[in-house]
């Protein structure tokens, strides 16, 4: 299942996204009211509907208990709901991949993590709806009353289709649903931007391939599916164990890799460079005058100007560079493949766009806005390890600090002159003289 934003209400979100989460609320009883009409109840139906929801809460119940051992919002943010909910959409009539959603997400909110009730509702709508076109376009391949058999799940090239669609479709609508109401709120956000956590998509793909099991084993017999729990179990402690590796290595508040992980990737590719003669460069970045938001406008304002400026650290740059938080208002980016040209360039790029950033003040009325300093160093020109590019890229950034802030720096040799790029013609700058201290 597609998370949601943690923290939203009805009141406070933008009119657009209201609209959309009561739309969805309403397309969601359309699609119960239309199943209902047209679904003939039969006991095996609802037998089967009744384990897979059955084994749902057991499961999660179980997890809590041998996988996550912390109860309300403790555990892993992936429930592999999709492991029972995806197999009603392929045996059952859409009805019941609409109503099973209910009483699971339900559990949920009581055993494992406390929702606004908006987004519970929401989530309740946003997966039942999925689950009901997923299971129209199966029902669509073969009709309504057909007897789900392995054979008619996967036994041909049109019972592959027909289930590898299901899948995908419930995938998608579940993805446009939630990435909508994301875009809404957020309005620099792409519907799209969960499709870019490549990690989440490669545990959905496996999530979707338990399901597709579990139906399958809910076709032979439907008394042996229990058995499904503890490779479930297992497939999520791996989960909670990655979570907690991801969470060591990110900072909380920005969502970067933290400092010591940062300099563990910096080590590695430093180390790739030097045996294999690649180029690696170092932007350390510094938000200008920070002190002065916190004091003005209060750390939470300051908190976000944080996040804005780290989701900004990216803009124009590659896949492969590596931004992380150094501590502070610092900021670093490791630039992989780039010699001391590029790296100013990209450095330049990214100070510009900064400058560009408004950060909404609700309290205050106006938006905030912020400029950062950057010092610049390169591998071989500036050093040799991560340290010496780390003390040249500070004192490169201490020089644009000096200079008046908002501006670029590119250390020269190791850490006794810098380059000054903002003057019509470029000088260098003589660092050996003794620092005078900078004022925030």
């Amino acid at each position: 299942m597609t998370v949601l934003p943690r923290a939203w209400a009805l009141a406070t979100m933008p009119r657009p996204a209201r609209h959309f989460v009561l739309a969805v609320d309403a397309l969601y009883l359309m699609a119960l009211i239309a199943g209902g009409m047209r679904t003939s109840f039969r006991t095996t139906d609802l037998v089967t509907a009744g384990v897979l929801t059955g084994l749902a809460i057991v499961s999660i119940e179980t997890s809590l208990r041998f996988v996550w051992h912390r109860p309300h919002g403790g555990g892993s943010t992936n429930d592999l709901l999709a492991v029972w909910t995806l197999p009603v959409a392929l045996l059952l009539p859409p009805l019941y991949s609409a109503l099973v959603v209910v009483p699971v997400l339900l559990f949920t909110q009581v055993r494992v993590v406390r929702r606004a009730p908006v987004k519970l509702i929401f989530s309740i709508a946003s997966t039942g709806i999925a689950g009901f076109v997923a299971a129209s376009v199966h029902e669509a391949y073969f009709g309504s009353g057909t007897v789900w058999t392995p054979e008619t799940l996967v036994g041909s090239p049109r019972a592959l289709a027909a289930t590898a669609s299901c899948v995908l479709v419930r995938y998608v609508v579940n993805l446009l649903l939630v990435g909508q109401v994301v875009a809404l709120t957020k309005p620099k956000t792409s519907p799209f931007a969960l499709l870019k956590n490549r990690e989440n998509l490669g545990i959905s793909a496996a999530e979707a391939c338990t399901g597709v099991l579990v139906a399958l084993a809910c076709a032979t017999a439907l008394y042996a599916v229990p058995l499904a729990i503890p490779p479930v179990l297992v497939f999520q402690r791996t989960l909670l164990i990655a979570e907690l590796r991801h969470a060591a290595r990110t900072d909380p508040k920005t969502g970067l890799a933290n400092a010591a992980y940062w300099r563990e990737v910096a080590e590695r590719e430093i180390a790739r460079a030097r045996s294999g003669g690649e180029s690696v460069a170092i932007l350390l970045v510094d938000v200008d005058h920070f002190k002065a938001v916190n004091d003005r406008f209060g750390h939470l304002i300051g908190d976000d100007v944080l996040r804005a400026v780290a989701g900004g650290l990216t803009h124009g740059l590659r896949p492969r560079d590596f931004v992380g938080r150094f501590g502070g208002e610092e900021f670093v980016i490791l630039l992989a493949g780039s010699d001391l040209e590029q790296a100013a360039v990209a450095a330049e790029r990214v100070r510009q766009h900064i400058a560009h950033l408004t950060v909404d003040t609700p309290l205050h009325g106006d938006p905030v806005s912020v400029t950062v300093s950057v010092g610049v160093a390169a591998f071989r020109e500036n050093g040799h390890s991560v340290l010496e590019l780390l003390d040249a890229a500070d004192a490169a950034l201490y020089e644009a600090k000096r200079a008046g802030r908002n501006c670029v720096r590119v250390a020269t040799g190791v850490r006794q002159q810098v380059l000054d790029l903002t003057g019509d013609t470029p000088r260098l700058i003589d660092l050996r003289t003794e620092r005078q201290p900078i004022v925030d």
